[in-house]
């Protein structure tokens, strides 16, 4: 008869325990694909009804639109969706953030799912808002659910939680290393074989599963930085630049996120957003959409500066008055853009004393200085700028410092002026007074954060 030590029955449970885990975020993993997949197809079909085409055909699908067009696509939008989020939030369940499914609370179906839904509409009918928080928010859901469901513990359920919300990112812009770098720089905040082993098995297999509807193409593929001097002294001067208006963008997207009305006010402070937005677009159709437009106009061409400037300022009052207004959404992409815009202005300034060094490259170098503040996540803004432009490794160097000159001003600028570190962001959205059933009777607004 074969005795078996104690030594023996504890390694035995480990390995079930590991190969129960492996299953587990294999399943998260394929739900969380899926659903990217059918958000990604349901807003190739949004942008067809309200374009006539759709970013699969051309990325950029406000060409050959007419003012009208945009304006009333938008528009009613808005009139649809903020009756539809204000039911939502007055007649079911609190919608909880990734933060509060990876704590334990269990994330309701329905609600989240319509919530992720309204989302992508709205992003694809023109909201100025990013559609990554909707699959981040939809697989962060599926795995809370899965968790409750089999009884696995707090610490199982922090971990499958977060590797999915990356995951529904890295799937639906097919930028998976990023999807796995934002669960552990943003989300988990601490890396252990364990966590990686999850995080990056359940990015890569949801952007396998969701690659059939995404494809595997980056958004942008037309720049290409070198390792040259001069890209790196851009770099720091733009770290510099885009970190400190990357702080000041974090901030005032966070009080105008804390500040939106989750009661009855949002059925007219949606509307009004959106055809403002509308308004905007009929002298610059660019400011519509999550970003991509406008990033694409000064990545992949070269605008005069008073275009790119008016599109600045337009881009920021877009994602600030619609993030104000109730809608929810992402600012990954929009970020991405404003950055891309005032680096391609930092540039034109410039440029005269470094001409070798195309309007492009400041624009990309920008972009991913903004993001490591407006983000607070230096390597995820690294990361993600690689992939949304298919980066070989030439252009590490100037990324690199791009990156850890912006987070390092935005250090050097928090600590100077006392700011909090923790802020709301999409992904940290608690549930407020606003969302308790006597609140939502009495149609109240949030207040700040």
């Amino acid at each position: 008869m074969t005795v078996i030590s104690a030594d023996q029955r504890r390694d035995r449970r480990t390995a079930a325990d590991l190969i129960r885990l492996c299953v587990w975020t294999f399943v998260v993993g394929v739900a969380t694909g899926l659903v990217a997949a059918l958000l990604v197809f349901m807003l190739h079909g949004i942008e067809n009804l309200v374009y006539g085409q759709h970013e699969g055909i051309n990325p950029v699908v406000t060409d050959g639109t007419t003012g009208l067009q945009r304006f009333l696509g938008i528009t009613v939008a808005g009139l649809i969706a903020a009756p539809a989020w204000w039911a939502v939030r007055r007649l079911g369940r609190p919608i909880r953030s990734v933060e509060e499914g990876m704590s334990g609370t269990r994330m309701p179906v329905i609600e989240t799912l319509v919530n992720v839904f309204l989302q992508m509409a709205t992003v694809a009918a023109g909201a100025s808002v990013g559609r990554e928080n909707a699959p981040r928010e939809a697989g962060a859901m599926m795995a809370s659910q899965l968790a409750h469901r089999l009884g696995v513990d707090r610490g199982t359920t922090r971990l499958l939680v977060a590797a999915a919300a990356g995951a529904g990112l890295g799937a639906i812009y097919h930028i998976p290393l990023a999807g796995a770098v934002f669960a552990f720089e943003i989300l988990l905040t601490t890396v252990t074989v364990r966590a990686v082993m999850v995080v990056l098995a359940c990015s890569a297999v949801a952007t396998t599963t969701a690659g059939i509807v995404v494809g595997d193409q980056p958004l942008y593929s037309t720049v290409s930085l070198s390792e040259g001097f001069g890209n790196l002294a851009v770099a720091v001067t733009l770290g510099i630049i885009c970190g400190i208006a990357g702080m000041a963008f974090r901030y005032a997207a966070s009080r105008a996120e804390g500040s939106a009305p989750m009661g009855a006010h949002v059925l007219w402070a949606l509307p009004l957003a959106f055809a403002t937005v509308g308004a905007m677009s009929l002298y610059l159709p660019e400011v519509l959409g999550n970003g991509r437009f406008a990033a694409t106009s000064v990545l992949e061409a070269n605008p005069v500066w008073t275009f790119a400037l008016a599109l600045l300022a337009a881009k920021v009052v877009a994602v600030l008055i619609t993030l104000r207004s109730g809608a929810v959404g992402g600012v990954l992409t929009p970020g991405f853009a404003i950055g891309a815009l005032l680096g391609y202005l930092v540039g034109v300034v410039v440029q005269p004393i470094a001409p070798g060094i195309p309007l492009a490259d400041f624009a990309l170098l920008g972009a991913a200085a903004f993001l490591s503040t407006s983000m607070a996540a230096p390597l995820f803004a690294l990361i993600v700028t690689v992939e949304f432009t298919g980066q070989s490794s030439e252009a590490y160097l100037a990324l690199f410092l791009a990156c850890a000159t912006a987070a390092l001003t935005g250090e050097i600028l928090r600590s100077s002026l006392s700011l909090p570190k923790q802020i709301q962001m999409p992904w940290t959205r608690r549930k407020t007074d606003d969302e308790t059933p006597r609140a939502r009777r009495d149609g109240g607004h949030a207040g700040s954060s």
